[in-house]
């Protein structure tokens, strides 16, 4: 292998990232669907997650989740694919505690399948972040790494 050539197959696809993917594009679904609903004598209102704060983050979250697991599978350079893996955690973690603050502020509304889907979305991004961790760990050193500390040194 030559010098500076990245040391991952690029033909090899990344299964975590691809499940990172669909778990924001699931999170981005439940939000886009009820996440509230409210009986009453005329019928229930259903009241998607565009419509709350919370819904709102988690709608940012699950794009971020998205963008960031398709990057992870997209790019080919390990210093990325390690920033991109702690990302998709983070945004991952993100969309699970919007979903937790719209439980705890709905007023009496009950949750609906949305809020539920977009949890969903979250704990799968979770599981998809830490399995892409394995790809590229972070206490591992790069060896483009090694070889500038070592002239520094």
């Amino acid at each position: 292998m030559t010098k500076g050539v990245s040391h991952m197959q690029s033909e090899k696809l990344s299964y975590p990232g691809i499940a990172g993917a669909v778990a924001g594009a699931v999170g981005l679904m439940g939000v886009l669907t009820s996440w509230f609903q409210i009986g009453g004598p005329g019928g229930t209102l259903k009241v998607d997650g565009l419509a709350h704060s919370s819904g709102k983050l988690a709608f940012a979250m699950s794009i971020s989740l998205f963008a960031f697991s398709s990057a992870y599978v997209l790019l080919d350079d390990r210093r990325i694919r390690r920033s991109m893996a702690a990302l998709i955690i983070a945004s991952a973690v993100m969309l699970i505690l919007a979903c937790f603050l719209g439980v705890t502020t709905a007023n009496g509304a009950d949750p609906a399948v949305g809020l539920s889907l977009s949890a969903l979305g979250g704990v799968l991004g979770a599981g998809a972040g830490i399995l892409t961790l394995r790809d590229a760990p972070v206490g591992e050193v790069i060896p483009d790494d090694a070889e500038a500390s070592a002239s520094i040194s």
